[in-house]
């Protein structure tokens, strides 16, 4: 009785583990259906502008199951892919846009890692507007920011720069550069995209997406805008690789300065009706970063200097070495020659007497040779 009881009860927990699994099963083929019915519903083919709730929809399908951001991926990937129409390509990066903008750090972090995978491919080799492929550049280049908690945007920092507090000097002074470098790159593609009236159409949904990227770029010039305060305030302190880093921002400035200020001013005259406050462009002149051009001029002439002197003390040093051997060489290092003498010699009684070949002794006994 026992034993039937324990096979009924093994029975009743198989049946409940298959159960469950195929519960399981069922409720995560449900989401990923839903994830696809959200993408196709926010990327149609029209000219309506794309509705938040899809966004909304989708994030949290994603929460209640992590492993499907995969499959949202990859859906996202062919969509761009293999669609050569302008509505739907373009309304399929805007969803990539505001998801990442609507997403938290594990959904951010989670894209990026897609990205470097390939899970995530957004990169058009060719399309029918340049809108659209510069778009898709600037998602290139945002997909390496993050939304930090204090609401801001910010590059995500490279491997060794990603301790919160950098206590060493040059850790802090390479993080500062790369900020700010990051920031005028991402600033370069924002600019790239404002559309083209001769080439496209400004129709409500390219004003949709400028909207979207303009608004963004607000936070960036912002914390463009405190990194060169502290690119300045720090530059006769760094060591000369990061002052050529300080002296490129500085002068990528002077251009690209003037370039946003005339982009926001096209933009307001494209995007009207929204309640945007535009900042106000600080234009960067030479005479702005002259002192800071001519120390670097005076100290790089005076590390080549120091450089040649050293070269040329290096050479002097080494032509000593060499005469310096050669006046301690060794006694043996000339040719020796080995001469055959005509001396012979002659052993006395008494005592030892030289005679040359010809000569002869009265006294003399048979000579020895040696």
């Amino acid at each position: 009785m026992n034993v039937k009881n324990k096979l009924i009860s093994v029975l009743i927990s198989v049946k409940s583990q298959f159960s469950s699994m195929s519960k399981d099963t069922t409720t995560a083929r449900h989401i990923l259906s839903d994830i696809e019915a959200a993408i196709v519903k926010s990327s149609d083919g029209s000219e309506h502008l794309p509705d938040d709730r899809y966004v909304n929809e989708i994030l949290f399908l994603i929460s209640n199951s992590p492993g499907s951001i995969t499959f949202l991926a990859r859906r996202l990937s062919e969509r761009v892919e293999t669609s050569r129409d302008f509505a739907r390509v373009i309304k399929t990066l805007a969803l990539l846009h505001r998801l990442l903008r609507g997403g938290d750090r594990f959904f951010e972090q989670d894209m990026r890692l897609l990205w470097a995978s390939g899970d995530l491919r957004i990169s058009l080799q060719l399309h029918i507007a340049p809108f659209v492929m510069n778009y898709s550049l600037f998602l290139q280049e945002r997909i390496e920011w993050l939304i930090n908690p204090a609401g801001k945007l910010e590059p995500v920092r490279p491997q060794g720069l990603e301790i919160q507090d950098c206590g060493e000097d040059y850790k802090a002074a390479e993080l500062l550069l790369y900020n700010a470098s990051k920031c005028q790159a991402l600033l370069d593609r924002v600019m790239a995209c404002l559309p083209d009236s001769r080439n496209l159409p400004q129709s409500q949904l390219t004003i949709f997406v400028l909207n979207i990227i303009v608004r963004e770029s607000f936070r960036v010039y912002e914390s463009f805008c405190e990194g060169f305060e502290m690119v300045i305030t720090s530059f006769f302190d760094l060591k000369r690789p990061a002052r050529f880093s300080a002296l490129g921002i500085l002068r990528k400035a002077i251009w690209q300065t003037p370039k946003l200020q005339e982009f926001y001013a096209s933009c307001k005259r494209v995007i009207t009706g929204k309640n945007m406050e535009f900042p106000s462009i600080r234009i960067i002149t030479e005479e702005d970063i002259s002192s800071m051009v001519q120390f670097a001029a005076a100290e790089e002439a005076s590390y080549e200097e120091k450089r040649l002197m050293k070269k040329i003390n290096g050479e002097k040093e080494n032509q000593e070495g060499q005469a310096s051997e050669e006046e301690w060489s060794s006694p043996f290092s000339e040719k020796l020659e080995t001469k055959i003498s005509t001396v012979w010699v002659v052993f006395t009684e008494g005592e030892d007497v030289l005679l040359t070949e010809g000569e002869s002794s009265k006294n003399s006994k048979p000579m020895v040779l040696l």
